[in-house]
């Protein structure tokens, strides 16, 4: 088994834009959250892939996120591998009430509502990350300091990397937050795909904890639409201690130029 391969968790989900938008909206920034990566399989009905190629995904995953809403063959393919070969499993549906095979029945399921509302799918990103981090907690310990010793190569990108403190993806997390950042924030998922452009997607969760720790980040509910309808995200702001932190060692990085005030605009 590859080292990327033991943070992956396989997130298996019914064929349809619904439940590709759940995954783009909660269910990845859920696994995340966890310290893992989410890697989300897709079974195409006119091109399938060999069972073994199936198989082996799984088995060398980490962890098995399933979404079993609907009565799907690969899906229940991938629980019954999951089971087979010991694999951590995290099972969820908005039709908890429908018969499940008796050899899952025993099997932890979060349910959420098929019609839910934004603060239905914060629960069940809340819950998601929970169950997981209950399930495997010694895996993804045990895989931290793997992540942590690939913080030289993304401090290599930087020139003169500030340090007092902060550790390389904490001050890559604190600086995408500086400038991507509008006046509603900056989503936590928002926030993984930047970090996942710098290779450092699975330290999302931990560079998040650490600047709140730390005074240098807060996380508000606002109200942001995606064109068609409105809902609640749980964004990150910067606080005045994160914003003079960037200010002071911008200064001692750059100290000829002078440092943008747009930063001064998304606190509060």
């Amino acid at each position: 088994m590859n080292s990327v391969n033991e943070r992956h968790c396989i997130v298996m989900l019914p064929q349809s834009r619904n439940f590709d938008r759940l995954f783009d909206e909660v269910l990845e920034l859920a696994v995340i959250e966890t310290g893992l990566l989410p890697h989300q399989i897709h079974q195409s009905p006119q091109y399938p892939a060999p069972i073994s190629c199936f198989v082996d995904e799984i088995e060398n995953a980490c962890a098995l996120l399933a979404d079993i809403s609907e009565n799907t063959a690969e899906i229940w393919l991938a629980v019954g591998c999951a089971v087979s070969l010991g694999k951590p499993l995290c099972l969820i549906s908005s039709r908890p009430e429908a018969r499940q095979p008796a050899g899952i029945q025993h099997l932890p399921l979060i349910p959420y509502p098929a019609v839910a509302f934004p603060s239905d799918y914060i629960h069940l990103q809340q819950n998601i990350t929970a169950q997981l981090s209950a399930i495997m907690p010694r895996r993804i310990e045990a895989a931290r300091p793997q992540a942590e010793s690939i913080v030289p190569v993304i401090a290599a990108h930087h020139t003169q990397p500030p340090t007092d403190d902060l550790v390389s993806y904490e001050i890559e997390a604190l600086t995408i937050i500086e400038s991507k950042a509008s006046r509603a924030g900056l989503s936590p998922r928002d926030l993984g795909i930047e970090m996942k452009a710098r290779d450092s997607a699975h330290l999302t969760s931990h560079a998040m904890s650490a600047l709140r720790r730390r005074g240098f980040i807060e996380r508000k509910p606002v109200q942001v639409s995606d064109g068609k309808e409105l809902h609640t995200s749980d964004n990150l702001f910067l606080t005045r201690s994160g914003v003079d932190w960037l200010v002071r060692h911008r200064k001692r990085k750059a100290p000829a130029h002078r440092f943008g005030s747009r930063s001064h605009g998304i606190y509060s």
